[in-house]
């Protein structure tokens, strides 16, 4: 989501994957293989509409439709550069068959609302209180946190209710979420505070709530605030230098 581990997902918010700007549940894919790793079974496709797991956002999971049989999607991950839709077992040689791909609808919903809500609480805290930057996110369900580091090295107390109440208003008003593909070379004007070099001559993807300010990010969101609602902050840690905020969807 934030800062830390974001360089790892580069590579993926910088490739063309069509559940970006063109997020569908149920579309037509080829298989180009089934392959085997070390975690088991794994088919590749021509193109993928299924999110693979990273930037603290778990993966999607679903179903390849084919004429005579249905494959389940378990889990799907980046690795090496392919994105790996891994599988129960051994199917066999698809190579070159036609298959519907039908994502779990209600998982991914779920899991770009998690995603927006740690993006929309790191904002809020920053504009509070501008000692903290958001460090990294986790936005697994039942597991969500957004953890932060003062920038001073001294953590200072935050107000529960106001920030409960700040994210409160902005969900009310129902803040459009922004997403756009900008050049690398563009990243430190419209980001200034991100702390890692990326790739030159790439495209990266950023994200905004509202008039917050943009931050890199590969994950699916929700197209406004009013989707959030029953966000509620759980739980609030403050350890040395850090800040952690657990976070929940009632």
């Amino acid at each position: 989501m934030t800062f830390k581990g974001l360089i790892k997902e580069i590579r993926i918010m910088s490739s063309d994957f069509s559940y970006f700007e063109d997020p569908k549940f149920s579309e037509k894919v080829t298989i180009e293989a089934l392959k085997k790793d070390e975690k088991g079974y794994f088919v590749l496709l021509d193109q993928t509409f299924f999110y693979p797991q990273g930037g603290g956002q778990p993966s999607d999971q679903g179903q390849l439709i084919l004429d005579d049989r249905e494959i389940p999607i378990v889990s799907v991950r980046m690795v090496d550069g392919e994105v790996r839709h891994y599988t129960d077992q051994d199917y066999g040689n698809l190579s070159g068959q036609q298959a519907t791909c039908i994502i779990d609808a209600e998982k991914r919903s779920l899991h770009s609302k998690l995603h927006t809500s740690g993006h929309l609480i790191s904002n809020i805290v920053e504009e509070l209180y501008p000692v903290y930057k958001a460090l990294k996110g986790h936005h697994f369900p039942g597991e969500c946190y957004v953890e932060f580091i003062a920038k001073n090295g001294f953590s200072d107390p935050i107000d529960l209710d106001f920030v409960s109440q700040k994210i409160s208003e902005v969900i009310s008003e129902n803040k459009a979420i922004q997403t756009k593909m900008i050049a690398s070379e563009d990243l430190p004007k419209l980001v200034p505070t991100f702390p890692y070099c990326v790739p030159a001559h790439s495209s990266i993807r950023i994200v905004s709530i509202g008039d917050f300010s943009y931050q890199p990010c590969g994950g699916t969101h929700v197209k406004t605030t009013s989707e959030l609602q029953g966000l509620t902050i759980t739980k609030v840690k403050i350890k040395n230098k850090t800040l952690k905020i657990n976070y929940t969807l009632a």
